[in-house]
């Protein structure tokens, strides 16, 4: 499964991407985020592993990022492990104009067990909480 998001946001590129940086400013835009542990490596860059572990709906989840490439500020990709499947997120930022910044995200998914079957019937719900995590970093920059 396979999707592209994009917003704007109406910062000026340094300040979105110092935000997206911010570790410990996640938590703030990331829904149900409870901690992340750093595995190996530096944050935002390529090889760094980090595991996060989030509480949602009751439910505790770990999913495990490896940082596959790193090109700030225009660019940086993650891989991630879950009991879902692997995903992989590419997020590009590009400056539009003074103040804005168009964010997208290219997301792909490798669905497993019941979730491989039923998978096709949730894209919508997995787009739904992209596009949540992404309008709720918009509004963390904009404030």
């Amino acid at each position: 499964m396979r999707y592209t998001l994009s917003n704007t946001i109406n910062k000026p590129l340094d300040e979105v991407i110092t935000k997206f940086k911010d570790e410990e400013a996640v938590k703030m835009w990331m829904e149900g985020l409870q901690k992340i542990e750093r595995i190996s490596g530096t944050p935002h860059e390529e090889g760094a592993k980090s595991d996060f572990y989030f509480l949602h709906k009751n439910r505790k989840m770990k999913i495990s990022e490896t940082i596959l490439e790193s090109n700030l500020p225009d660019q940086i990709k993650f891989a991630y492990h879950s009991p879902m499947g692997y995903n992989e997120v590419e997020m590009q930022f590009e400056e539009t104009g003074e103040n804005n910044v168009r964010q997208t995200n290219n997301s792909y998914f490798e669905l497993k067990g019941l979730m491989k079957i039923f998978g096709f019937l949730f894209k919508g719900m997995f787009k739904k909480q992209s596009l949540k995590y992404m309008t709720d970093f918009k509004n963390y920059c904009e404030q």
